[in-house]
């Protein structure tokens, strides 16, 4: 029954955003990051999501900046100790398309960002201090006549750039983001 519930509230909450973005002339989305290869450390294993909003003024015809806020868990099997921690991050994202046609546009983007840790171990790794940049570089494609659904597949890395003594950091270097588009 529980299960039941969550999805009526996220398809609820699905139309009610569609609404809102169709209705306000605001692009938002939402990004379902699956970790497909972890490196640092050896056993990481996790999950990301992803809410982002696209002022209208930054988009040109091949370039856009978005704004990207996120929350994500992360474990690590075989870890004796400090087996998990969460990471919030908000970045800004600079996509470029490749080209744009009726069907599918091609992409690459980057992005650097802020993000806190909640903890400064993580397995074997001393990560230092609670805060950290996040790094993501990903290739990608919008699909669809309106463009809403698209997938990137990106490298990502938390490092606290040498600002604590200890900088271990943290290496994603395969994630599949999977996404929609309101508005």
């Amino acid at each position: 029954m529980k299960l039941f519930k969550r999805i009526c509230y996220s398809v609820a909450g699905f139309f009610l955003l569609s609404n809102l973005a169709y209705a306000t002339g605001v692009q938002f989305g939402v990004t379902l990051p699956f970790l497909i290869k972890g490196k640092d450390p050896e056993g990481v294993h996790g999950y990301r999501a992803v809410l982002w909003y696209q002022p209208p003024k930054l988009i040109w015809p091949k370039f856009e900046i978005y704004f990207a806020g996120g929350y994500g868990h992360w474990w690590a099997h075989g870890a004796t100790v400090y087996r998990s921690l969460n990471i919030y991050a908000i970045a800004p994202v600079l996509r470029f398309y490749f080209s744009k046609n009726t069907y599918i546009d091609p992409y690459g983007e980057i992005s650097i960002g802020a993000s806190y840790l909640t903890k400064t171990h993580f397995s074997d790794r001393n990560l230092g201090i609670h805060y950290s940049f996040q790094d993501e570089v990903g290739i990608g494609a919008a699909f669809g006549k309106e463009k809403r659904f698209y997938f990137t597949l990106s490298a990502l890395h938390y490092s606290n750039g040498s600002m604590a003594s200890m900088n271990a950091g943290i290496t994603v270097p395969l994630v599949l983001n999977v996404g929609y588009k309101f508005g």
